[in-house]
């Protein structure tokens, strides 16, 4: 009976760290694309499109040191990740999106 309980419990680890692993990679990024799109489009004006930014970027930080210190994370070599693979992670990441997000509202000073 406890077999089935911890085979059940590390499936659903699996599973968690699966979609965890899919968000920072993939969806949480694709999030951050198209709300700088919603961003250019609406024009300079704040609107709820920064605040799903700003969200999501801080769920992409927090979802790769998740995926790191609980469910064993790995670079993309198929190394163990540390919690300096993290830190650069989150710096880059900070200073791209940071500096992705002030050129969309930039562009929306120089687009019609």
């Amino acid at each position: 009976m406890s077999d089935s309980i911890s085979a059940d419990k590390s499936a659903n680890a699996g599973l968690a760290a699966l979609v965890l692993r899919v968000f920072w990679m993939f969806l949480g990024n694709t999030v951050l694309g198209v709300c700088l799109l919603v961003i250019v489009q609406q024009g300079a004006a704040f609107s709820y499109a920064d605040l799903v930014y700003g969200i999501v970027l801080l769920l992409l930080v927090a979802a790769r040191y998740v995926d790191i210190a609980r469910y064993n994370g790995v670079t993309a070599y198929g190394d163990p990740a540390t919690p300096a693979h993290w830190r650069r992670y989150a710096i880059a990441l900070l200073l791209l999106a940071g500096g992705g997000w002030l050129a969309a509202h930039g562009a929306t000073y120089i687009l019609p």
